[in-house]
């Protein structure tokens, strides 16, 4: 479990609500449907009230985050035997090792994502970006990194390609800060309907306007279209909190 399940999950053990939470933290409901969804930390000086609210310490909230690291920290045969000599090779070489790499580990999750077994018949896998779209002025929307979540089937969930978390209030009141939009990356995005967007790298909810993106909440100014822009699919609903089947 993640860092924001783990503050959810505790949370909910001690019957509190999204709303309560936030009034006793001194932040917005938004902010902790973002911690709950990774899409944001928690600074330092709200750590230590999480701490303090939640009745708990920093080996709970952290201890897969540690263990992660853990994982991904090398043996000392790897050290020897992969990482010693990855850093000797010229550009052309870790160029060539990278592209290998990253082909073989795409293949393998995608291998272990299918393979993986359902919670049950009515319920589906998800794709869940672990970065966060921008209903703002625009926020970081690099290599694509997901989490399999589970989803119950209904007709929304059917249609979903994947989801992504918003950051941000430009496309108030229709979509708020941590709502989990839904995205159909086969449907075509017409004028006046919303979609998601990489500019120069970043990520956008927006109103398709031809040649520029439109936010809903008038303070924030259309978005122009440059050659480095792509459409990734069109946004179809909001992923509910209470659709996600826990594992």
């Amino acid at each position: 479990m993640s860092v924001g399940s783990r503050m959810k999950e505790r949370r909910e053990s001690l019957g509190l609500t999204q709303v309560q939470l936030a009034d006793m933290l001194g932040v917005t409901k938004g902010a902790i449907g973002n911690y709950e969804t990774d899409a944001n930390s928690p600074k330092a000086s709200i750590l230590y009230k999480v701490f303090e609210v939640l009745k708990c310490d920093a080996n709970y909230i952290f201890q897969d985050e540690i263990q992660e690291r853990r994982e991904y920290t090398a043996s000392p045969h790897e050290m020897e035997h992969l990482v010693k000599k990855y850093r000797t090779l010229d550009e052309y070489g870790k160029e060539a090792v990278d592209g290998v790499l990253e082909t073989e580990h795409r293949r393998c999750k995608e291998h272990r994502e299918r393979s993986a077994p359902l919670p049950d018949e009515n319920v589906l896998p998800l794709r869940c970006s672990t970065q966060a779209a921008s209903a703002g002025t625009g926020c970081y929307l690099g290599p694509e990194e997901w989490d399999l979540i589970y989803v119950q089937e209904n007709d929304l969930t059917r249609r979903a390609s994947f989801c992504v978390p918003v950051s941000g209030n430009s496309m108030e009141p229709r979509y708020h800060d941590g709502d989990i939009l839904v995205i159909d990356d086969n449907a075509e995005v017409e004028l006046g309907q919303v979609g998601l967007y990489t500019i120069d790298g970043e990520g956008f909810v927006k109103i398709y306007g031809g040649d520029h993106l439109i936010s809903l909440n008038p303070d924030y100014p259309n978005i122009p279209f440059i050659e480095d822009s792509r459409r990734n699919g069109k946004v179809i609903g909001i992923l509910e909190p209470d659709w996600i089947v826990e594992e």
